[in-house]
């Protein structure tokens, strides 16, 4: 594990280690979350990064009717 000091401000700084291995970037977008006694940090997806066919998947829904979607679609295409 690796030390960090929580300033005035609570503010943390991610050690570079870290945030190389999980490519956190200035202005990432991270969950925050409490388990037992432990905070707990996890790296946010961005929106740009979910381009492309199954990008809708990312809304709360049924896959199921997310594919038959897909295939009316696929269909009035033909």
């Amino acid at each position: 594990m690796i030390q960090a000091t929580i300033g005035e401000r609570f503010q943390v700084v991610i050690p570079s280690s870290i945030r190389r291995q999980i490519k956190l970037r200035p202005r990432s977008k991270v969950l925050v979350d409490v388990e037992g006694d432990t905070v707990v940090l996890r790296p946010l997806k961005s929106v740009a990064a979910l381009r492309g066919i199954g990008r809708d998947l990312r809304e709360p829904g049924d896959a199921t009717d997310y594919v038959r979607r897909l295939r009316k679609e696929w269909e009035h295409r033909l």
